[in-house]
């Protein structure tokens, strides 16, 4: 009896000592899980964005701290997350967020949608150039496009030299009026940037700037308030011309 009574003991005590060791198990592997999203963070188009690496170096992780992971020069990787980290564009190899690459140090085209706006970001190992499109210029360059054939098939009707003569001027006014000169601008330093107002926005692709020697396309220039800028897009953001150089 006095056996039993010590092996139910030794039992109870075991059970108790195994009960906290699982609890710990389950609570480290919620902790390890994947991260899906944060803020800052653009998701790509997964296999549509495809980088090679134009240097080796060490990967970093989210906050800009180098791991000790190698990128190797020739690699080829899938991006599947973009992000600035200290004013510069990374990209992210891995969906948990894990591990960033500088896209300056790579070759390749990668595109996410932030909105309703399209970014595509082009690289050739030393620059990143950065180009966007919005599904309302898309509706709108569609309607100029029936609005042209419309035009045509009634120039075709017109019989009169005055009515043509009309129309000819009207195409040639609308065409002048609607052009706008693309250049690429280069940041002289870190530079701000603006809304249509000149006030400066805290939100750009995950920041405040865009980082020195960072290159991307001017559409168009506007003057607010007595100073002129380069527009990113048209109506929304803007930099500085004193803050770039025009290429």
């Amino acid at each position: 009896m006095k056996l039993s009574h010590k092996l139910m003991m030794v039992s109870a005590a075991v059970l108790m000592g195994v009960s906290p060791v699982v609890g710990m198990a389950n609570s480290a592997s919620v902790q390890a899980a994947p991260i899906a999203h944060a803020k800052g963070v653009h998701n790509t188009y997964g296999k549509n964005s495809r980088v090679k690496m134009t240097k080796t170096m060490k990967f970093v992780d989210r906050y800009g701290k180098k791991t000790s992971r190698p990128a190797t020069k020739g690699g080829h990787y899938t991006i599947w997350n973009v992000k600035n980290i200290n004013g510069e564009v990374y990209y992210s190899i891995q969906t948990d967020l894990k591990y960033w690459i500088p896209a300056a140090a790579t070759e390749g085209t990668v595109t996410y949608k932030s909105g309703k706006t399209t970014y595509t970001l082009k690289s050739n190992g030393k620059k990143v150039v950065t180009s966007t499109s919005t599904a309302k210029s898309t509706k709108k360059a569609a309607k100029k496009t029936v609005k042209k054939s419309e035009s045509k098939k009634d120039s075709k009707k017109t019989t009169t030299k005055k009515s043509s003569a009309k129309k000819t001027t009207k195409k040639t006014t609308s065409k002048k009026s609607s052009k706008i000169k693309v250049v690429k601008i280069s940041m002289k330093k870190k530079a701000y940037v603006y809304d249509n107002n000149g006030k400066r926005v805290k939100n750009y692709l995950g920041t405040s700037y865009i980082g020195k020697d960072v290159t991307v396309k001017g559409l168009g220039t506007k003057t607010i308030k007595g100073t002129k800028y380069y527009a990113l897009k048209p109506n929304h953001y803007y930099v500085k011309a004193s803050d770039v150089t025009v290429k």
